[in-house]
């Protein structure tokens, strides 16, 4: 895999490096970790990185205001994205200056918006698909970029809980451990919240509600938002996994008001929430997958038709 994106960075003097919009870090972390590969390895290319940085996420992300003459001739690498509507981009129409578009992710391909790509869904984390890459060869791989690439890989596996953790997994966190990174520093990054996040983390924890067939779920709207202050309800959403905490729970569900849509994510470590997500206009992964809906008609659909998939399935 590493000889495919070493052939395109030597064919390229500028590389425009994206991710998704609505970026966790697997996202942030592949972007920058991969940015950083290409400083350190290739000093001569101009490498540029775009995409809304939450505050949140201030301290690892970067971000260029490009223009469409920017893209110009480039090479554009695209992470963790699956489709081209969830591109973080200002106009998707940008990408026809490009000279070529790769793709790098760990996501199902189901659509295949580019020239080149690097895509296995067998990994849990974009983060660990290149922690792989960039060591299988001779070339310099920093401190640095070990710490972006941590950041991802720790997330996107949600601690290494999630069922398609495996050896290999393990693996790749030795070789970014082995890069001296600062550990405490990541999870400070990752864990360490303000006042206002942590009580409505409580909240959660004191208002969530678990069914007869053991679904869990919450509904937060916007005025739950505004009362403990949340200014990016996104990150609000990722930390759905909570009530995953909980024994019973077979599939558990968080319902997040934004300005115009109200985000569902699933998970499950048991049921494939691949086909529920994709059912309601979303995709992802079996065991973490994610879906807008319009209003909160969806949700109790949704609540509904989980339910009832869990009482047909009681064993």
């Amino acid at each position: 895999m590493i000889n495919i994106l070493i052939k395109e960075l030597l064919k390229h003097n500028k590389i425009i490096i994206l991710r998704h919009i609505f970026p966790d870090l697997d996202a942030i972390g592949s972007q920058m970790g991969l940015y950083q590969f290409i400083k350190d390895n290739f000093s001569d290319k101009e490498v540029l990185v775009s995409g809304h940085v939450p505050p949140e996420y201030s301290s690892i992300g970067l971000s260029n205001d490009l223009k469409k003459e920017d893209y110009k001739n480039a090479l554009v690498i695209i992470t963790d994205t699956p489709i081209t509507s969830r591109i973080d981009i200002k106009d998707i129409n940008y990408l026809k200056e490009a000279k070529t578009i790769f793709k790098i992710d760990h996501h199902i391909n189901v659509e295949n918006f580019a020239d080149v790509e690097i895509v296995d869904d067998s990994y849990p984390a974009t983060c660990e698909l290149l922690t792989v890459i960039f060591n299988s060869k001779n070339y310099i791989f920093s401190n640095k970029t070990a710490y972006y690439l941590f950041h991802g890989l720790v997330t996107d596996t949600d601690r290494f809980l999630y069922r398609n953790v495996t050896s290999r997994t393990f693996e790749a966190a030795s070789i970014l451990m082995n890069k001296k990174i600062d550990i405490n520093k990541i999870y400070n990054n990752i864990y360490s919240l303000e006042d206002n996040y942590l009580r409505m983390k409580g909240y959660i924890l004191c208002n969530y509600v678990l069914t007869q067939n053991n679904l869990a779920y919450i509904i937060i709207d916007k005025k739950i938002l505004d009362k403990y202050k949340i200014k990016n309800p996104h990150q609000v959403s990722l930390w759905v996994n909570i009530l995953g905490e909980l024994k019973s729970a077979k599939i558990w569900i968080f319902f997040v008001q934004n300005d115009n849509h109200i985000r569902v994510e699933f998970r499950s470590s048991k049921y494939s929430v691949r086909e529920i997500a994709i059912k309601y206009g979303g995709g992802g992964h079996k065991s973490a997958s994610g879906a807008k809906v319009k209003d909160f008609i969806e949700c109790q659909k949704i609540i509904s038709y989980c339910n009832e998939l869990l009482k047909n399935n009681q064993n």
